[in-house]
């Protein structure tokens, strides 16, 4: 190894971390900003919504008023399903980023080339079922009824599977980024957990039909899959100050 060689590799092993605390930011703000405009639409149909109805005239937990997937019969909630489908949109976004930010982590081993390509091909995947999934929403929203845009079950299932094995692949490498993967999993599942678990325990019952704050609960997790990526960032600049 030439002299001139060893700055070059210094100024490359500071670059890598410089961008990946840029890109983990960047994420982080995608889903922060996601979790802000789903946790909007969730108030306009729990409070909002909800409160102009004191006397329990209308059941807002009919399933004729969810917005995360509408589908007839179905009954527009103010700009919820506006609120939810563009929030699904920027944390596709966010996956992206994601994606980007580990990626710019300084790696050792062999396959480096071939595992970059892997975790590009995953986290295209989940972003092209959040895209559709939150473009349902949207134009169903602007439509003032649902639109014929039929998300791929089998897409959906790709980027279920592949939140969970980027979450794997990055459990030692990017342990925050493995975490928010984790976070995601409820979001890609089309909110699956908040329904199954979380909203009944912060209810206190299961409804019939949807359990009130699901989509308040789908929120948090993105939120906190922001966070965890404010985290990635701090640890990344960690590298480039050592």
């Amino acid at each position: 190894m030439s002299a001139v060689d060893v700055p070059e590799q210094r100024t490359q092993a500071i670059r890598l971390p410089r961008a990946s605390v840029t890109w983990s930011l960047i994420a982080a703000a995608l889903f922060l900003t996601s979790a802000a405009l789903q946790l909007a639409a969730s108030l306009q149909r729990w409070v909002v919504f909800r409160g102009a109805f004191p006397g329990n005239k209308l059941s807002v937990e009919d399933h004729l008023y969810d917005y995360t997937y509408p589908a007839e019969p179905w009954e527009s909630i103010g700009t919820a399903a506006q609120l939810f489908g563009a929030g699904i949109l920027i944390a596709a976004g966010g996956v992206l980023a994601m994606t980007i930010a580990v990626v710019s982590m300084p790696r050792k081993g062999s396959h480096r080339g071939i595992r970059i390509l892997l975790e590009f091909v995953i986290a295209a995947v989940i972003a092209s079922w959040l895209v559709m999934y939150g473009l349902r929403a949207l134009l169903s929203g602007l439509a003032g009824s649902p639109v014929a845009l039929q998300p791929s079950g089998w897409l959906g299932l790709g980027a279920f599977v592949g939140v969970i094995a980027l979450g794997v692949l990055w459990l030692f490498r990017a342990p925050a980024a493995a975490l928010a993967c984790m976070f995601l999993i409820d979001t890609v599942s089309g909110q699956l957990f908040s329904t199954l678990l979380m909203a009944p325990l912060v209810a206190g019952y299961t409804s019939h039909d949807t359990t009130p704050w699901t989509e308040t609960v789908g929120a948090l997790g993105t939120g906190a899959a922001g966070i965890s990526m404010i985290l990635a960032a701090v640890w990344a600049h960690r590298v480039v100050t050592d």
